[in-house]
């Protein structure tokens, strides 16, 4: 007869079962000596059969109710009973004489002998309890040895079959099984119960490794319903889960035990007991097996835990990683001042990027009817002709003709038509689009077979993204180039005013590495005694970067005059606003520096506040140097933004000076250098005046550097 418990991973109530009555305990019935006992009695009555009852009252039967209670004592209440009754029986013809007096000796011996009895049963029923304690104990204390065991074991499991093969060995060890197994829900499919490990033969789980959750077996049972399952006889088990027949081998089931894998309210997986017999499996062998299963949960989460954060540590290095490959490509684009030398820059890093044996580079024709190999990276010299690759012919022609990412685990001939993929298994390419139509493709090629995934192909796509700006710009560079600075320079001021007590220089260098607009802005404006001090910089190039910095510097301009006493990092919340419901602005972002010099009879102080833009300098009269502000958010991508704002107290001969990115960018590979080149030019310029003190940061940190990989702005303001 099977017995479940209610639902849910807890212990059970021992249930009860009726006692059927047996043959009394020796202690409450004792043969052996209660003919002793009743002689003896008959021979202590003897010496008073010829007495007077007035003789000796109640002695005989004071004797009598003492050999009772020894009676009871040594052959149970029972016996003391019989034997006092036998005694009063006898008594009471031979000595009583029914005389006054006599009741007295006979009651007496009675309630003694009654007494006697109880006390006896008392103290015997005691040493059974004592008994049933100490085995109570004994048992606990092995079901604590046992599970301690399985916890140790557990502790030291890393993978979820050690933790499988440690619990059913202890299982089947402490309830004495024949077969046992722990099943759990698949990785890939909580519907799918996956067999972690089982005392049969490999054999024997033939077919049944993997096997849906409606299954009709005990297993299955268990975790959908989360219950335990105890079925005593083979007939119960046959009649339930007819399917054991197929699983059993040579030897037969009888009686089983099933108990649910789980953690809290989520059910992990279930850990049966398969017995040879017909076997019923007492309560506290039942929670013994809920024990061990939480134990087994527990570490199946810890592992489950564990292989979580491995593969979001490995996840989020694969993407860092592929970040700083990246931005490798990007370095060596930038790098590059013409689309032969990008070429030359950008393929090895995106070899190594992607690992693959090869990299080609090719570029579609001005009629747009074929591929050239533009460039290429290991590939051997007998296999580097120049083949012209008709659109739509090959791997990379269909690249060109669909506009589509290709992956190809295994090349087959019509997919190779330059020589460039011969002796190559597997490849991967990607469209290079420039101004929205493939102008070339990208790819990489292997001597293995299936060297490549869908994640390579959308990282090469990445690299091929950006690369397109600047093989767009390397083609039209002299021709945009003149156009660009123009255009720039009608978004700037044209003419600085004049602030009392102050000198006022600005620089703007714009670069010269691609041929579009540049996003960097500087601008000086108000009246009175207040005037503000502007710098900032537009995320990427062109029209649209220019018309958001022209937008941005006069919205600025409107926003800060609206109110003086406006605090400055409003004024930036509302630019952040305008930005955000521009049309214009897409996914660019732009970092805007603005300083309010506040003027009065007895000196002057300076407010600034930072959205996402670098520190302002301070340079003081007597040669310290520091920063004023504190950092704050990008505008024009969110709409919850961080601002603070700084204010400090300008001294006679003081200077703040105001950059953009571009005056600091020395070196890619260290990027530090060019602020510390900027702090250093600044403190030994502090005696020039603001005029002197752009000249001499443009000839250290500008000049050297010919054409600027970015824009270049820089407002200096010198209290007289």
């Amino acid at each position: 007869m099977a017995h479940e418990t209610s639902p849910g991973p807890h212990r059970t109530p021992p249930e009860r079962r009726l006692r059927t009555p047996g043959p009394p305990g020796p202690w409450i019935w004792n043969t052996r000596w209660i003919p002793g006992f009743l002689l003896a009695q008959v021979a202590l009555m003897l010496p008073f059969a010829e007495k007077t009852p007035s003789a000796y009252q109640g002695v005989p039967g004071g004797l009598g109710a003492l050999l009772s209670v020894t009676a009871a004592i040594v052959c149970g209440p029972i016996a003391g009973a019989l034997v006092s009754l036998v005694g009063g029986l006898v008594f009471v013809p031979l000595v009583a004489d029914r005389q006054p007096g006599s009741q007295f000796s006979i009651f007496l011996w009675l309630i003694a002998a009654v007494g006697a009895g109880v006390i006896s049963g008392r103290l015997r029923q005691s040493d059974v309890d004592r008994t049933e304690a100490i085995t109570r104990e004994r048992l606990a204390a092995n079901r604590l040895h046992r599970l301690q065991a399985i916890t140790e074991s557990l502790a030291g499991a890393m993978t979820p079959e050690e933790v499988a093969q440690a619990t059913i060995a202890a299982a089947k060890a402490a309830l004495g099984a024949d077969a046992a197994g722990l099943t759990v829900r698949s990785d890939d499919d909580p519907h799918i119960l996956r067999v972690l490990a089982a005392s049969t033969s490999d054999d024997g789980l033939a077919g049944w490794r993997l096997h849906p959750i409606d299954t009709p077996v005990a297993g299955a049972e268990i975790v959908r319903t989360g219950r335990p399952i105890f079925i005593e006889t083979r007939r119960e088990l046959l009649a339930r889960f007819p399917l054991v027949k197929k699983i059993e081998r040579e030897e037969r089931f009888g009686g089983l035990a099933g108990v649910p894998v789980a953690l809290g309210s989520e059910v992990l997986g279930a850990l049966s007991l398969g017995f040879h017999r017909d076997h019923m499996v007492p309560p506290e062998e039942r929670g013994l097996l809920l024990s061990m299963a939480h134990q087994a949960a527990i570490a199946l989460h810890r592992i489950r835990l564990g292989e979580d954060e491995r593969r979001a540590r490995a996840t989020a290095e694969h993407a860092e990683d592929r970040l700083r490959k990246l931005q490798a490509v990007s370095d060596a684009a930038n790098a590059a001042s013409g689309l032969d030398e990008l070429v030359e820059r950008v393929l090895p890093v995106v070899r190594d990027a992607v690992m693959a044996h090869g990299t080609s580079f090719l570029l579609l024709s001005d009629d747009g009817k074929e591929l050239r190999i533009k460039g290429r990276v290991g590939v051997e010299e007998e296999e580097s002709g120049d083949t012209a690759i008709p659109l739509g012919a090959g791997a990379s022609g269909r690249i060109a003709a669909t506009g589509r990412p290709l992956v190809i685990p295994e090349l087959a001939p019509e997919d190779v038509i330059s020589r460039a993929l011969k002796n190559r298994r597997s490849y991967v390419g990607v469209p290079v689009r420039v101004g929205g139509r493939v102008a070339g493709v990208l790819h990489a090629s292997s001597r293995d077979p299936g060297a490549f995934e869908e994640d390579d192909a959308d990282f090469l796509q990445s690299i091929a993204d950006s690369l397109a700006v600047t093989i767009e710009r390397t083609r039209s560079f002299d021709q945009r180039d003149r156009m660009a600075t123009a255009l720039e320079r009608a978004l700037l001021p044209m003419s600085l005013p004049h602030v009392p007590g102050f000198e006022i220089a600005t620089m703007y260098r714009p670069s010269r590495f691609g041929d579009d607009v540049g996003g960097d802005f500087y601008d000086v404006f108000g009246e009175g005694d207040v005037w503000y001090l502007a710098i900032g910089d537009v995320c990427g190039k062109g029209p649209e970067a220019a018309a958001i910095m022209g937008m941005t510097r006069i919205a600025l301009r409107s926003l800060a005059r609206e109110d003086d006493a406006r605090p400055l990092p409003e004024v930036l919340e509302l630019l952040n606003g305008f930005l955000l419901d521009s049309e214009l602005m897409g996914e660019r972002f732009c970092t805007v520096c603005v300083a309010r010099l506040n003027l009065s009879d007895g000196g002057a102080t300076v407010t600034t506040c930072l959205g996402g833009h670098p520190l302002p300098l301070l340079a003081r009269a007597d040669g310290s140097l520091g920063t004023i502000g504190k950092p704050g958010s990008l505008l024009g991508l969110f709409a919850d933004v961080s601002l603070h704002e700084t204010q400090a107290e300008l001294g006679r001969g003081d200077s703040i000076a105001l950059f953009t990115d571009g005056v600091t960018e020395v070196s890619v590979e260290h990027p530090d250098e060019g602020e510390a080149v900027l702090r250093s030019t600044l403190i030994a310029a502090a005696t020039e005046d603001a005029a002197g003190i752009v000249k001499t940061i443009e000839r250290t940190l500008l000049e050297p550097r010919g054409e600027l990989r970015d824009d270049a702005a820089l407002v200096v303001a010198k209290r007289l």
